[in-house]
């Protein structure tokens, strides 16, 4: 049996309005974005700051001769360790000695002398009591006396130079450390001045950092109940990196150079004595603020071309979560997290994975969420 063909006039109007109902019925809503968010936190700031400096001595001297002569002996070489004191270097006294003698025996001369100038005197001084001396005599002797006195001073002070000059061809160590170098051998003649020794404190030594001008007041400290507290600080020496020594801040310079960094001098707390000059280190500063502020990971914030930030929060659109932008001005970032100054309480979930192209209002789907970064 033979179904009834439709009329060709009829078929094509039959398609036209099958086409029609289809292109009238609503389009599907789109599926809602997955996100994971997290909590902001309102609590102090806490963040950290690694540095990479060199350990260098809190003393290192060019020690030089301090006076003219022939090295006659050396006492040390480059490597020695040498203590507060010791004699590290001695110059040929002879000529020096020669002259303290001569100084000695002008001065044993000029006490002699001035010996007799004391007898006159008291003799003329008796006389002119029974009027046996002429006044002008006695003045004569009692200015010899005078005369004499004032060379004995000259002389002995002379004989204290010639002495402080033998001193001085004894080279000694002002502080104790290691010589890192040696200038001069024994046999040659130095000027006063001239350099013969580099001598290097080893104990204790300092490590410089630098330090970028942002982290200047946060390192700075302070005093009051509104300061921040002073930073821990803990080193790790690369030569003994499963060592941790703890440190604290001996000074800052406030001169920033081309980079826009200042020196920061921090001083070690090791008493086994692992530190020395010319190792490197790094030192991690835990800094933080006595207010509590509003923090968020790093991931959620959202920078646009314009140059604004903004955060995407999850908001809610009857009964339904959406996206909801609100634009925001940071603060710190140091650390994984990063400070909300405006724009933002502690009360929304924040979008951190998924909010790249977001527009407002959009659908999402919570898929998960994740805790805030805990500091290092």
């Amino acid at each position: 049996m033979h179904s009834p063909r439709l009329h060709p006039l009829v078929a094509t109007t039959l398609t036209a309005l099958v086409l029609a109902a289809a292109t009238s019925s609503p389009a599907a809503p789109p599926p809602p974005r997955p996100v994971t968010v997290s909590r902001p936190v309102r609590e102090p700031l806490v963040t950290t700051l690694e540095l990479t400096g060199s350990l260098t001595a809190r003393r290192q001297s060019r020690l030089s001769a301090r006076t003219s002569g022939l090295i006659q002996r050396l006492e040390v070489d480059a490597g020695h360790t040498v203590n507060q004191g010791d004699i590290l270097m001695e110059l040929d006294p002879a000529l020096a000695t020669l002259a303290l003698e001569k100084s000695s025996a002008q001065k044993r001369q000029a006490e002699l002398e001035l010996a007799d100038a004391d007898r006159l005197l008291t003799e003329g001084r008796n006389l002119a009591k029974v009027g046996g001396f002429s006044r002008s005599e006695a003045e004569t002797r009692e200015t010899n006396a005078r005369v004499r006195r004032a060379l004995l001073e000259s002389l002995t002070v002379e004989v204290r130079e010639q002495e402080e000059i033998i001193a001085r061809h004894r080279l000694p160590a002002p502080f104790s450390g290691v010589i890192s170098r040696k200038l001069a051998e024994e046999g040659e003649w130095v000027q006063t001045g001239t350099p013969v020794l580099e001598l290097v404190e080893t104990g204790a030594p300092w490590l410089d950092v630098q330090a970028p001008q942002e982290a200047y007041a946060a390192l700075r400290g302070g005093e009051g109940p509104e300061a921040a507290p002073p930073p821990g600080i803990t080193v790790l020496l690369d030569a003994f990196p499963d060592v941790s020594l703890p440190a604290t801040i001996a000074s800052r310079v406030p001169v920033k150079d081309a980079a826009r960094t200042f020196l920061v001098r921090l001083a070690l707390d090791d008493p086994r004595g692992l530190a020395a000059p010319g190792m490197s280190a790094r030192a991690r500063f835990t800094l933080r603020r006595r207010e509590p502020v509003v923090q968020v990971a790093r991931d959620a914030v959202v920078r646009l071309p314009d140059g604004t930030t903004r955060v995407w929060v999850v908001g809610n659109a009857g009964g339904s979560p959406v996206a909801q932008s609100r634009p925001v001005e940071l603060g710190a970032s140091l650390s994984q997290l990063i400070e909300v100054r405006r724009g933002l309480d502690d009360t929304p979930l924040v979008i951190v994975r998924g909010n790249e192209g977001l527009h407002e209002n959009q659908p999402l789907a919570v898929t998960a969420e994740t805790a805030v970064p805990a500091v290092e």
